[in-house]
């Protein structure tokens, strides 16, 4: 009895010491993400933007009440954050590996929070925002992906000034 106690337990310590799971797909999807993400960045590089994403791709926008979008949805967004912002940055970014629903094995898709940091070309104020996004890829597109962050209040925190303009009957 004792010899196949041992035996159980030299072989649960050998599975649970080689139970690594494989990270490949995931660090080939990574660098995907990673340039992907730079496009924002300067100097933007809005074709190569398009030129990652899957014309099938389904994303989860950052605006609210606007849900999941097509290609292109994507396409307008981007064109709307790297035609009105500058001096764009990500910084502080976590890259994880994401899982399999069911199974909770890494399944090649790539995970991060990070804070975007930058200046509104409009108004010239600068904001910074804590993000959270995910990528599927497939066959080197981006084929799913999503946004987290308080993209409207972003904005409306960059928005220019309001100029009250009096009338002379004010004035006086």
């Amino acid at each position: 009895m004792k010899k196949y106690l041992l035996m159980t337990l030299a072989v649960m310590f050998v599975t649970s010491c080689s139970n690594k799971q494989d990270l490949a797909l995931f660090n080939t999807n990574k660098a995907i993400a990673q340039e992907f993400l730079s496009t924002y960045e300067a100097p933007v590089d809005f074709d190569l933007f398009k030129s990652m994403l899957d014309e099938n791709i389904e994303h989860q926008s950052p605006m609210y009440g606007v849900g999941v979008v097509g290609y292109d949805q994507v396409i307008e967004q981007g064109d709307f954050y790297m035609s009105n912002f500058s001096d764009v940055t990500f910084e502080k970014a976590i890259w994880l590996p994401g899982v399999n629903e069911e199974t909770l094995e890494v399944d090649g898709s790539v995970r991060v929070y990070g804070t975007w940091k930058g200046v509104s070309i409009a108004s010239g104020k600068s904001f910074s925002v804590d993000a959270y996004h995910y990528f599927l890829v497939k066959d080197g597109l981006i084929s799913k992906s999503g946004d987290f962050f308080d993209a409207t209040g972003m904005v409306m925190a960059v928005s220019p000034d309001e100029e009250v303009v009096m009338t002379e009957e004010e004035v006086d």
